[in-house]
């Protein structure tokens, strides 16, 4: 070549492609791994959102006298597929004049489809206490 041209030659641009290529095949292998996190951080932010939602849902219930002690669940497809939310509002301490209550409420997505959150299951909890007095 003399100065007056510029340019690759064809080795060199092979050159390239292969090296680009040698880098591109790890990436390409962690691509669905990240792909999967991703989707996994996803699921995980939706049943945030379903078990804050409930536990609000159900606290404000107890705290009016609306909802006694005991457990309930119910389906939330609608936010996260195979969803499952369930709660629970148990006595902690009783006088004549008032109440304290805890609260729980968990989402899950229910891989097995037995209205369930067990522990193999991707799940999100959430807890507060309600008490008579305002």
């Amino acid at each position: 070549m003399n100065g007056a041209q510029s340019g690759h030659t064809l080795l060199e641009v092979l050159a390239s492609l292969l090296l680009l290529a040698v880098a591109l095949v790890p990436l390409m292998e962690v691509y669905p791994a990240l792909v999967r996190a991703a989707d996994a951080r996803e699921q995980v932010a939706l049943l945030e959102q379903v078990a804050a939602t409930k536990l609000a849902e159900v606290a404000q219930a107890a705290r009016l006298g609306r909802v006694g002690l005991g457990v309930g669940g119910e389906d939330c497809a609608a936010a996260v597929r195979g969803c499952w939310v369930r709660w629970q509002v148990t006595q902690v301490s009783a006088s004549p004049r008032s109440w304290l209550r805890e609260v729980q409420a968990t989402a899950c997505v229910d891989a097995n489809g037995n209205r369930s959150c067990e522990s193999g299951e991707l799940q999100v909890s959430h807890g507060t206490r309600v008490t008579s007095r305002p």
